[in-house]
C-alpha cells in the first residue's frame, strides 16, 4: 500500500515538473508578439538580424531587452530589466527541477517500499 502511495505521488510530481519545464512557453504569447514586432521595427532592413533574433523571443531576457530598446531606456536600465527577467526565469526553472527531483525520489521510495513488502511477505 505504501509503495502505491509513493508511486502515485512520484508520477504526479514528475509529470507536473516535466510539463512545467518542457510543456509551457517561456513567455506569454502577448510578450512574444510584442518582442517580434519590436525586432521587425528595429531591425526591419536586416534579414540576418531578424533570422537570429526572432527565435529568441521565447526567452524572458530577450523580451525585456526589446522592451527597453523600444522604450528608449538607457543601457543601465536595460541591463537591470534583463537581469530581473532572467532571475525570475531561473527561479521557475529551479522549482521545476525540484518537482522533477522530488518525483524521482518518490519513485525510488516506492521501489524501496515494494522491495521491503516483498521481503516481509516471504
Amino acid at each position: 500500500m505504501k509503495a502505491l502511495l509513493y508511486a502515485s505521488l512520484g508520477v504526479v510530481l514528475l509529470g507536473v515538473g516535466l510539463y512545467l519545464q518542457f510543456g509551457t512557453a517561456g513567455v506569454s504569447p502577448a510578450d512574444r508578439l510584442r518582442c517580434e514586432q519590436a525586432i521587425e521595427k528595429v531591425y526591419g532592413d536586416s534579414d540576418e538580424a531578424k533570422y537570429t533574433l526572432l527565435p529568441k523571443c521565447n526567452e524572458p531576457g530577450m523580451v525585456a531587452m526589446m522592451d527597453t530598446r523600444i522604450g528608449g531606456a538607457g543601457a543601465e536600465q536595460a541591463a537591470q530589466a534583463i537581469a530581473s527577467a532572467n532571475r525570475s526565469d531561473l527561479v521557475g526553472i529551479l522549482i521545476n527541477c525540484a518537482l522533477i527531483g522530488a518525483g524521482i525520489g518518490a519513485l525510488g521510495a516506492a521501489a524501496a517500499a515494494f522491495r521491503q513488502s516483498k521481503k516481509q511477505a516471504a
